[in-house]
């Protein structure tokens, strides 16, 4: 049995390692540039991680946290960030050779400049063909990293050896990892909105928000305690210490929040009102909504707890 569970512990940190070995591989191939190797060493961490889970905890998982994810977010989401930007300033380049293509065109007065332009017209196209393939090849690379990305977050915590946490916590972890995925996949889709393909500073703050949102997945939110071990404890929590607020606050700090504030500024400042930027803004909006309603029935009824547990306590 210990064996069993080492071994899938290192499966899939093998896993981690091959998907962030595969990301810095793609983002040498498409920089050209053999100096990005050196984000290999981000692998390290992973590394050691691995040695000391195998050998001093003998496959276990931590019960609140999990230092493999955060280790495989560091491998993996840095070459993210440059094939962004690469991509970025492939779509400006591409957009200025286009409007000076338009300029020539508007440029041209009579017959003698037929010529040049027939010859600057080649140049141009020229130049986009260069751009387009690349920049083609990067978008589907990227979507198949973020789809692989996804399911990196669920079959591996499926496959990790459960530790502490009983089945019906680990089913109930998994079904927060799909949904949360989700959501940050169709986010990272605001990329192919017109008012931000080309706009570097909210492309910079989009991949910040989406940072942010992926350190969720290094804590396990759902690791509660069980029913049988249930027993009054020496020193009570306040209801602002509980697991399930932390878990709501979590989710509202990481995720929701920044990115309801993202999309609102979307629609506001750079009149983004497409179907999918005005359906996602009202789910943040409810999703909000109801987490914050949440927090208060669980304040409302922890106090009501409280006050009909006293007369119990003075007849004692």
């Amino acid at each position: 049995m210990g064996w069993f569970i080492i071994s899938r512990a290192l499966v899939v940190r093998i896993l981690f390692a091959f998907h962030g070995f595969l990301t810095i591989y793609l983002l040498t191939v498409v920089s050209e540039d053999p100096n990005h190797w050196y984000a290999t060493t981000s692998l390290t961490g992973l590394l050691l991680e691995t040695g000391f889970t195998i050998y001093v905890r003998k496959g276990q998982e931590w019960k609140w946290f999990c230092p493999s994810v955060l280790f495989y977010l560091l491998s993996v989401v840095p070459p993210i960030w440059l094939l962004e930007l690469h991509e970025l300033e492939e779509r400006i380049m591409e957009e200025l050779i286009r409007q000076n293509s338009t300029n020539v065109f508007h440029n041209v007065s009579d017959d003698e400049q037929i010529a040049d332009l027939l010859d600057k017209i080649v140049s141009v196209f020229g130049e986009l063909n260069h751009i387009k393939t690349p920049d083609t090849f990067i978008s589907q690379a990227l979507n198949l990293i973020n789809q692989a990305r996804v399911h990196a977050f669920e079959i591996p915590r499926w496959i990790l050896p459960k530790g502490q946490l009983t089945h019906d916590q680990l089913s109930e972890l998994l079904l927060v990892y799909i949904a949360t995925a989700a959501d940050i996949v169709e986010f990272f889709d605001a990329f192919k909105e017109d008012a931000v393909r080309f706009n570097r500073p909210l492309c910079i703050v989009i991949l910040s928000i989406w940072s942010w949102s992926l350190l969720q997945f290094t804590m396990v939110l759902t690791a509660t305690k069980k029913p049988k071990d249930t027993l009054p404890p020496p020193v009570k929590l306040e209801p602002c210490f509980t697991p399930e607020v932390f878990g709501i606050v979590i989710s509202m700090f990481l995720q929701d929040a920044p990115f309801l504030v993202l999309r609102l500024l979307l629609i506001f400042q750079y009149d983004v009102v497409s179907y999918t930027n005005m359906f996602f803004t009202c789910k943040n909006t409810l999703v909000c909504m109801l987490l914050t309603y949440r927090l208060v029935v669980i304040q409302i009824e922890s106090r009501r707890s409280e006050i009909s547990e006293k007369p119990s306590v003075q007849l004692q």
